[in-house]
């Protein structure tokens, strides 16, 4: 058998009765700063606010946390399907408005994988936008070292936050957020 690699994804292979096996493999995609991208994943996930938000609509700020819980699915580089598992997220939030998110947001994000593994993400939050109810916060981390998969790589997420409530008299409680993010070492 003789196998010859011809650039680095076209890999040949001619055995004694000069059969052809021919395996085209992708390579690994870099981005701009070296880092390669293990996983694209979406998370959605729902959770109530611990105090409702804007009741009567002062829509003053307050202190509160947003415990959430979801699932969570991840494709590889080529979108195939790679994991999933379920979610749960906690912000606690030192200065919450009703669907603003234009507080501090650091969170922490658990995965429990489908295979046994777990990974725990931090989020910084970066830039926050808020429109008529609906936030969105983008933001960077990394997979914490106790985590049994993804262990030191960094995250790039944008998560959107909406919800009812918000200048009712009851205020917002209930809400619903998708969180996108990528996985790159």
């Amino acid at each position: 058998m003789r196998t010859a690699t011809l650039g680095a994804a076209l890999t040949l292979t001619l055995t004694a009765t000069t059969a052809l096996t021919l395996a085209l493999t992708a390579p690994a995609h870099a981005d701009a700063g070296g880092q390669v991208l293990l996983a694209s994943c979406t998370a959605t996930m729902t959770g109530t606010y611990t105090s409702p938000l804007d009741p009567g609509s002062t829509n003053a700020q307050q202190p509160d946390s947003l415990p959430q819980t979801g699932t969570v699915t991840c494709v590889d580089d080529a979108g195939q399907p790679l994991v999933r598992g379920t979610v749960t997220r906690t912000a606690d939030l030192p200065a919450a408005q009703c669907s603003g998110i234009t507080y501090s947001d650091p969170s922490t994000t658990r995965i429990a994988w489908a295979d046994g593994t777990t990974t725990t993400l931090t989020l910084d939050q970066a830039t926050v936008i808020a429109v008529l109810g609906t936030a969105s916060t983008t933001g960077t981390g990394t997979a914490t070292p106790d985590s049994t998969k993804f262990t030191g790589d960094s995250i790039d997420a944008a998560v959107m936050t909406s919800g009812p409530g918000c200048g009712t008299a009851k205020g917002q409680t209930d809400v619903a957020s998708t969180m996108v993010f990528t996985l790159a070492h």
